[in-house]
């Protein structure tokens, strides 16, 4: 410490304002002057007298060794790290009843609801029939015409689904979408009819 205000006191002068008039002569304060400025006042300007340099207050030792305790204090908080903070779990985390739902019953309450519901009427397929004008199904054609007993019977025509030979008693083959017309008794042809076949007519008997 000794070296250190030595040195101070080569860099710098100190001297006191006697000018009544300057607030720093009133104040008595001692102005510290390079060596290498003039030692005037700061202020007035005026010539101060010399004095030895003012002594180092205790107070200032004080407060730098309270700066470094204080220095000390906070970086050791952040080392070891600060407090943990508890986490409040909040009252709506709390377990929700469970609601048990009856499968029967919306079962049953399903199938009454589809009971209920009316179904659309299905259309009545027409009765075939047996006796009087009507359209019989033959296997290999569709007859329209006179029936009896569900068969052929009186005048129609034969509309070949399918090759059939027309009567036993010759070789007329009948190929599909050819027709037959005549005469019919108990589901067999009568008498003499005609046969389309290619844009042609021929007569058939049986």
């Amino acid at each position: 410490m000794a070296r250190s205000s030595q040195a101070e006191h080569i860099r710098f002068r100190y001297g006191i304002c006697l000018n009544e008039q300057c607030s720093k002569c009133k104040s008595k304060k001692v102005q510290e002057i390079s060596i290498r400025k003039d030692l005037i006042c700061e202020e007035c300007q005026k010539p101060l007298r010399e004095c030895p340099p003012p002594k180092r207050s205790n107070k200032i030792v004080l407060m730098g060794g309270a700066a470094v305790v204080i220095a000390a204090a906070v970086t050791g908080y952040f080392l070891m790290g600060s407090p943990e903070k508890k986490t409040v779990q909040p009252d709506s985390q709390k377990e929700v009843p469970e609601v048990t739902v009856n499968t029967d019953t919306l079962k049953k309450d399903t199938e009454d609801i589809q009971m209920e519901t009316p179904q659309k009427a299905q259309p009545e397929k027409p009765k075939p029939v047996l006796n009087g004008h009507g359209t019989v199904d033959l296997g290999y054609g569709i007859y329209t015409g006179d029936l009896k007993n569900g068969k052929p019977h009186g005048h129609g025509t034969i509309k070949y689904t399918q090759s059939h030979k027309i009567v036993n008693s010759q070789d007329f083959i009948a190929n599909p979408g050819d027709k037959f017309e005549g005469d019919f008794r108990d589901g067999r042809i009568s008498s003499m009819g005609y046969w389309y076949h290619d844009g042609n007519q021929t007569v058939v008997k049986p």
